[in-house]
């Protein structure tokens, strides 16, 4: 009997550590390498094996995009949406990666515009301003932005061009708004810039993982990773490593925060 155990052991040890292969994307701003570790982590910690493959090291979202429609990417990290979520040619997991921070919106603006906001308290303060904001194409943020009757520019092709746009004015952007986790990072790689020191505009969605239809078999897998994730506490222990220091440096907790109404 102890032989069969040991056969059966033997035969479902590497089914455990199956290699997961993934191809991803990383962009040059390196805004990938928290998604990147936490998914290694989150599989390993399931107990499969990731193999990860990362084609380039620049890749503009709009291409990556492009890429895991065609199956070209295993899958991409975007904010949760409606139209997404009914894209045919990729699947949700749906997982929440930031613990909703992405959707705690603080404002990169020209270094002489960091007083302009200085006295809003409510969102119809902020209307009064009639600022303009600066998204790239078909964002989920600019549904959100029309929704709470605030003024928008959408720029087609590399969303990246906005840093330069909001500094020389251009078409009118006067601040770009980034998310929490994303801001102190896009301040560092942009000095030109300040970050607006007063004020969180907040609206509920998060990032989550879409997943190729060329790979059916991944969505299941790394939704059940990243579900033990939550329950052991990886994903909350990779946040806090990531941006601890960034609540602090940000005067997260004294800024006024402004809700949102959020489209469906």
């Amino acid at each position: 009997m102890w032989k069969l155990v040991v056969i059966l052991s033997l035969l479902s040890a590497p089914l455990m550590a199956a290699n997961v292969e993934l191809r991803l994307p990383a962009y040059s701003d390196d805004s990938h390498i928290f998604y990147h570790e936490l998914l290694e982590q989150a599989l390993l910690e399931a107990g499969h094996q990731p193999v990860i493959d990362v084609p380039s090291s620049n890749l503009p979202q709009k291409r990556a995009e492009s890429m895991l429609r065609n199956g070209q990417l295993s899958l991409v990290w975007l904010l949760a949406s409606a139209e997404r979520d009914k894209d045919p040619n990729f699947t949700p997991v749906r997982v929440g990666l930031t613990n909703g921070l992405i959707g705690h919106r603080l404002l990169l603006v020209p270094r002489s515009e960091v007083d302009a906001y200085r006295f809003v308290n409510t969102l119809e303060d902020f209307q009064k301003l009639d600022k303009t904001g600066g998204f790239g194409k078909n964002w989920f943020d600019v549904d959100v932005w029309q929704a709470n009757q605030l003024k928008t520019v959408e720029v087609d092709g590399e969303w990246r061009r906005l840093y330069k746009m909001v500094a020389n004015h251009k078409r009118g952007i006067d601040y770009f708004s980034r998310g929490f986790t994303e801001i102190v990072n896009d301040s560092l790689q942009h000095p030109y810039l300040a970050i607006e020191p007063y004020l969180i505009l907040q609206y509920e969605r998060d990032f989550q993982f879409y997943v190729s239809n060329s790979q059916p078999e991944l969505a299941a897998i790394i939704e059940d990773a990243l579900k033990k994730a939550e329950d052991s506490g990886l994903l909350d222990k990779l946040i806090e490593e990531y941006w601890r220091e960034d609540f602090d440096l940000l005067n997260y907790r004294r800024r006024v925060k402004i809700e949102l109404a959020t489209p469906n």
